[in-house]
């Protein structure tokens, strides 16, 4: 899911430090009510960053989006003694659990356009196939498919690592590569970035734009395809408290069980922050080394999704941090409210996680700050606290546009976009 810095950088377990932050507001606290070994999620003073250099002064906190549920959030909460259902009702407002089979498999799209992509074979033999022949790749070693015309036939061509024509379709033709169980690396675009994966099946189609690659997930060994989508999922590290995983867990599979594509007959969707975070053997074999609480809560919360008070099956939106206060969605993104993103004053359990982002300032001068908005001049620019129902007016200037007084309102999204901040989740000082 996209955020700015994906905390799956951290899979490894890596502390990050405290940092303080802002002052929230107390209005429009959405009600929780928590487990008696669970502490309500806000009533703490976050301190405010330091005072940022320029005529406007922004303070803000989080990294994200700002809607739904607060990954450092979940953190502290389980450090606090937090169960993942209280979690997930805390930052879903009005939402439960529900169960639903999702047993279609899961296709990852990992390159579009590509010239070239590379497979490395690490732990066992490669089984490429075409409509009319099929190769083996040896283990250990890295085969490339290219765009090659052969005959005047565009299409792409799979070469050895000694440069070796093996195989070659045409465009619009499937090229696969089937290695259930057996690691290995692909490189969707042929450079140095790869997808360490042993599940199932990478293909490839090529077309007058490029190559187009992807990663097919299936049901096998006792498990569906989402249930071994999960365990390499990358979002949060693995070393998080269990009750922190199951919470991202029981989100992760919501947000997955939206991405179904009827004509395909399979959940669709991107491996990088523009979806979900999926990592794969990089986050398998780091979970199976430390204990294997990642694949625990995968396990332990099967076939679980959030759905709405009306039974549907909610958008589960998370990102990284809020800093102490979720957004509503028509502060965000404008036009109409969603019933389970609410604000939710979560000061007391982001508190207890190791949020970097819990504060921060940014200052410019008054130029500068026209200038991102498209006015020659500002005279005045506001927003209502967090957590207010005022806050739903969004980011209101006023200015002079062509010697024109003007006043525009824009988004918190937009705001965010057109200042370069973290997050939406800002106050002007």
């Amino acid at each position: 899911m996209r955020r700015p810095r994906s905390i799956a950088a951290t899979v490894l377990g890596t502390a990050l430090a405290v940092l303080a932050g802002p002052t929230v507001a107390n209005a429009a606290v959405v009600p929780v009510s928590a487990a008696k070994s669970c502490p309500s999620p806000g009533g703490s003073r976050i301190s405010q960053a330091s005072v940022p250099k320029g005529a406007v002064k922004i303070y803000g906190g989080g990294w994200g989006h700002g809607m739904g549920m607060s990954q450092y959030g979940a953190q502290g909460a389980a450090r606090l003694g937090c169960g993942y259902k209280t979690i997930l009702k805390t930052y879903y407002y009005d939402a439960s659990l529900s169960q639903k089979n999702l047993d279609a498999p899961v296709v990852l799209n990992l390159a579009s356009g590509a010239s070239s992509s590379k497979l490395q074979a690490v732990t066992g033999t490669v089984r490429w196939a075409s409509p009319t022949r099929h190769v083996v790749q040896p283990t250990g070693s890295t085969w490339t498919v290219a765009r090659k015309t052969i005959d005047g036939r565009p299409g792409i061509a799979l070469f050895d690592q000694d440069g070796k024509r093996r195989m070659f379709v045409q465009n619009a033709s499937v090229m696969s590569a089937a290695h259930t169980g057996k690691v290995v690396n692909v490189y969707p675009y042929g450079g140095s970035s790869a997808l360490s994966t042993r599940y199932d099946r990478a293909a490839y189609v090529g077309s007058g734009a490029g190559i187009k690659v992807t990663e097919t997930i299936t049901a096998s060994g006792g498990h569906s395809a989402v249930q071994k989508y999960l365990m390499g999922l990358g979002e949060v590290p693995v070393s998080w408290p269990i009750e922190a995983l199951k919470a991202q867990t029981v989100a992760a599979r919501t947000y997955l069980s939206t991405k179904y594509n009827a004509d395909l007959k399979a959940y669709v969707l991107s491996a990088g922050t523009a979806d979900q975070v999926y990592r794969g053997y990089a986050v398998e074999s780091v979970d199976a080394s430390s204990g294997g609480n990642w694949r625990k809560a995968v396990v332990a919360t099967a076939n679980q999704v959030i759905v709405d008070g009306s039974g549907r099956t909610i958008e589960a939106l998370y990102s990284s941090s809020m800093g102490g206060y979720t957004e509503n969605r028509e502060y965000v993104w404008g036009k109409y409210e969603i019933s389970y993103l609410k604000p939710v004053d979560d000061s007391r359990w982001d508190g207890a996680s190791d949020n970097p982002y819990r504060s921060w300032s940014v200052g410019m001068t008054k130029a500068a700050f026209a200038k991102k908005f498209g006015f020659d001049s500002v005279s005045s620019y506001s927003v209502a606290a967090r957590g207010s129902a005022a806050r739903l007016n969004g980011v209101k200037i006023t200015g002079k546009i062509d010697g024109k007084k003007v006043t525009r309102t824009f988004t918190g999204a937009q705001a965010r976009y057109r200042l370069g901040l973290k997050s939406p989740g800002f106050t002007f000082g």
